[in-house]
């Protein structure tokens, strides 16, 4: 590893301080170490297939542990397309192998970080994720949002096509907040919808399912709309909420 590299490392830690868990970044560290050692070549000049050949040669490990790994990658690389380091990230070229009876109901708070950080190349699909998960709603719910149904001084929604045509309002955090603001601020069309598609129309069902179809081949987890639903409801439960009211944000008598 050249003295450039260990410059880049040094700074993508320093950076991720406030991010992740202290314990964390010490595992990110020491896996991207583990690759550049194995790899011996410059880090503009990593491939995919340098990033399978390491692979192949964890292939001794659990399947958890190398997407672990390979997460610790995806993570550095991004970093380093961020301040113009590298070109591309190599990461995104590898399909991960499916991880078997481990598929999680919720997101860690880590893999929420990975979901998030993924979406960051597109404002529009970073308000969809932060909306998801700091309102609990359902993807019909999410797609019939209208902007006038919003209370941006209150920070809430009314969600007016809820299931058994149920109303509710329901909060939205400062992050969600600001993160729709800003893809609002991309938007110049007179569309009432709050999520519009690429092509500036309603947004559809079978829009957001193959982009979570995406997400989960990318980070080597399954997430979907409704797995954004239960992380929510438990990342709520472990600040302490009670179940009835978790249940009544949710407008639903469970959570399902």
């Amino acid at each position: 590893m050249t003295n450039e590299t260990e410059i880049i490392l040094e700074t993508f830690v320093e950076e991720h301080l406030s991010r992740l868990q202290e314990q964390t970044l010490v595992t990110y560290k020491r896996n991207i170490i583990e690759f550049l050692d194995f790899a011996q070549i410059p880090l503009q000049d990593v491939r995919p297939s340098d990033v399978r050949k390491w692979m192949a040669h964890l292939n001794h490990y659990e399947p958890a542990t190398i997407h672990q790994k390979i997460a610790s990658l995806r993570l550095f690389f991004d970093y380093g397309v961020e301040e113009q380091m590298v070109e591309k990230n190599p990461i995104y070229a590898i399909e991960l192998p499916k991880l078997k009876d481990r598929v999680p109901e919720y997101l860690t708070r880590e893999q929420l970080m990975q979901l998030r950080m993924l979406t960051n190349r597109s404002r529009r699909e970073r308000a969809i994720i932060e909306m998801f998960y700091a309102t609990g709603v359902r993807l019909s719910e999410l797609i019939a949002m209208k902007q006038t149904d919003i209370d941006w001084e209150g920070r809430h929604i009314l969600i007016r096509k809820g299931k058994g045509k149920k109303e509710r309002l329901v909060l939205f955090t400062p992050e969600c907040e600001q993160q729709v603001k800003d893809y609002l601020k991309e938007r110049a069309d007179e569309q009432p919808y709050l999520f519009l598609n690429s092509k500036g129309r309603p947004l559809q069902s079978r829009t957001l399912r193959l982009m979570f179809e995406g997400y989960s081949k990318q980070l080597g987890f399954k997430v979907t709309p409704h797995t954004m639903r239960h992380t929510f409801a438990a990342h709520l439960a472990e600040k302490g909420m009670p179940l009835v009211h978790i249940q009544d944000l949710l407008g639903h008598d469970t959570i399902g």
